[in-house]
């Protein structure tokens, strides 16, 4: 892989540091574009292969002048309300540049009928423009599409847990809900990245790691923390003010009290990087100390 280079953006957020770590480990040189330099240098300690651009998603001139010289690019942008406006101009710095991969983290909720879910809409709309660019420069476009995180709990449920050890959500307790281990969405990009690009083509993965019911879900609390968590379920709209309360914002809050996310488990991590998928109980188990009364 001497050859390739490869731009990150997002490179000190969970996923994409974890992208970054596996591309070191392939021996591949990083370009990570990030807003804190001083925060790179702690995660990637000054590793020789690691070039650290400074900028941010207002002001793309950095991003701009650093872009020449790479092979693939890494794409993702937390910004749900620009997103579709940042991502394709991103990319079009980038196919400009001569970039021939983009692997762009998307989402599950594109699946979900046109403008029926703000997440996916936002994520739909930028891989419509990023893929109408891509087919432009004659270039590709692989788009990970990742359903709920393990590390949600970490923020929609851990306040509930820890005060009234409940897990609250508007599904009946044995409805299987869909969840998707943050290292399997690095891994699949970071071989996506690094793999032959013709071997990708222009997919997009959808990724969800493990399928449980809230029962299981409770259960799986209760084992690791050594007490009892219930799961209660609510109507979608006390729903929507239990996640408010937690400080998402009300579009968010809505697509979550109401988005229905019950298929099993996809078969891309055991494809492609030949493992089974991660699972809820093992990331429970690693994280219990998070969710201590």
């Amino acid at each position: 892989m001497a050859s390739e280079k490869i731009f990150v953006t997002g490179a000190s957020g969970d996923i994409g540091r974890k992208v970054v770590y596996a591309l070191l480990e392939k021996k591949i040189p990083v370009t990570v574009y990030v807003r804190d330099v001083q925060k790179s240098k702690e995660l990637f300690k000054d590793n020789e292969l690691v070039s650290v651009v400074e900028g941010d998603y207002d002001n793309l001139d950095n991003l701009e002048k650093a872009m020449p010289g790479h092979t693939r690019l890494f794409l993702m942008c937390a910004d749900l309300p620009r997103m579709p406006i940042i991502k394709p101009a991103i990319a079009s710095i980038a196919y400009k540049a001569g970039v021939k991969q983009i692997v762009d983290l998307s989402s599950r909720f594109t699946m979900f009928p046109w403008r029926t879910s703000v997440i996916g809409e936002a994520h739909r709309l930028a891989e419509e423009r990023v893929y109408a660019l891509a087919l432009e420069h004659n270039a590709n476009f692989v788009a990970l599409r990742p359903s709920r995180f393990f590390t949600n709990h970490l923020w929609a449920d851990i306040k509930m847990i820890k005060e009234q050890n409940t897990l609250f959500d508007t599904q009946d307790a044995d409805a299987p809900i869909e969840w998707v281990s943050t290292d399997d969405i690095a891994e699949v990009g970071a071989h996506v990245l690094s793999d032959a690009i013709e071997n990708h083509a222009n997919f997009a993965y959808p990724l969800i790691s493990d399928s449980v019911t809230h029962a299981q879900r409770a259960e799986i609390f209760s084992k690791a923390l050594g007490r009892t968590i219930e799961y209660k379920q609510v109507p979608p709209a006390q729903r929507y003010r239990i996640l408010q309360g937690v400080g998402l914002p009300a579009p968010m809050a809505y697509d979550l009290s109401t988005v229905d996310t019950c298929l099993p488990p996809t078969t891309v991590v055991n494809i492609l990087l030949n493992r089974p998928n991660k699972t809820l109980e093992d990331w429970v188990v690693a994280h219990k100390d998070h969710f201590s009364a």
